[in-house]
């Protein structure tokens, strides 16, 4: 049976988002990590495939030199740069991206509901897992964001496969087609991992 280590997206709960792989290949083992904890969880185990989603893909294109070429990798909602004003695909200007630090820090059960919901990810906030938090969990989430103010990429392997839906409410599919030629677009999708689930598994 394959296994795949998912790099989820920021504040996505792992737990979520491998069942949400487990239903598009249910014949494969998924397993799930938050990008802080990418690297420890890629040294201890080895897996037959790669995968990451949203600032999960800008963390796995920043460590593609040490990813061995014969390990598949799919690449869903894959940021290349987040901040709007770099002009590679992100819709979110960097004042609003401070601004979500800023309110992540105050608030941070209301920073996440805000943002899932402008993400198409409702259903989160739905989850008995959205109404805890702690000082060191809001910490590592704005950890997270500041990689999202700050990495940029300009490397895609060759042999990685990414998808983006074209109404993605955070990234715009048609600019990072420009840059990157193989990038597919899933008609009708958004932000939402579903999807580019399901048009990943074509190909994998």
């Amino acid at each position: 049976m394959k296994k795949w280590l998912w790099i989820s997206g920021w504040a996505v709960p792992p737990t979520w988002f491998a069942a949400q792989a487990r239903t598009a290949w249910p014949h494969a083992r998924h397993s799930a990590i938050t990008p802080l904890d990418a690297a420890q969880a890629l040294s201890a185990e080895k897996f037959d495939a790669l995968g990451g989603y949203s600032l999960g893909a800008l963390w796995l294109l920043r460590q593609a030199k040490a990813i061995p070429e014969n390990v598949p990798v799919a690449l869903l909602a894959p940021i290349l740069a987040f901040p709007a004003e770099c002009r590679r695909g992100g819709r979110v200007a960097l004042a609003q991206l401070r601004f979500q630090r800023r309110h992540l820090r105050r608030e941070p059960a209301a920073a996440l509901a805000d943002f899932f919901e402008r993400a198409g990810l409702a259903e989160l906030n739905q989850l008995p897992s959205a109404a805890k938090w702690s000082a060191p969990r809001t910490a590592e989430l704005d950890e997270e964001l500041s990689w999202l103010e700050d990495w940029r990429t300009t490397i895609v392997p060759k042999s990685w496969r990414g998808f983006i839906g074209d109404h993605d409410p955070l990234l715009d599919a048609s600019v990072m087609k420009e840059i990157w030629p193989e990038l597919e677009i899933v008609a009708n999708a958004g932000h939402a991992p579903g999807p580019l689930l399901k048009a990943a598994k074509e190909f994998f």
